[in-house]
């Protein structure tokens, strides 16, 4: 039972920090929130992919987000000419 407990409470701490997230995010903007997400994005060594580089180059407008390695490293036609391009 008492492991039970426990796992509600963190259920309920991970749930409320998301809500906490959304909230503040419509108030302290993108661009906070681009930033918060590169840094949990590092955190957890989450693979960056070349969508999420787009959505923090163009939706949230940070600087110099994080490339992900087929931007950094491009080894195929495609990756080459995409890494041109942006």
């Amino acid at each position: 039972m008492m492991r039970m407990d426990w796992w509600i409470n963190v259920g309920i701490a991970v749930c409320s920090y998301l809500l906490g997230m959304a909230f503040a995010g419509s108030f302290l903007g993108r661009k906070w929130m681009g930033t918060v997400d590169v840094f949990l994005h590092k955190v957890f060594k989450k693979e960056v992919t070349t969508s999420k580089y787009l959505v923090w180059k163009h939706f949230y407008c940070l600087d110099d987000p994080p490339k992900p390695p087929s931007m950094k490293n491009p080894r195929k036609l495609t990756e080459i000419l995409l890494a041109k391009l942006l």
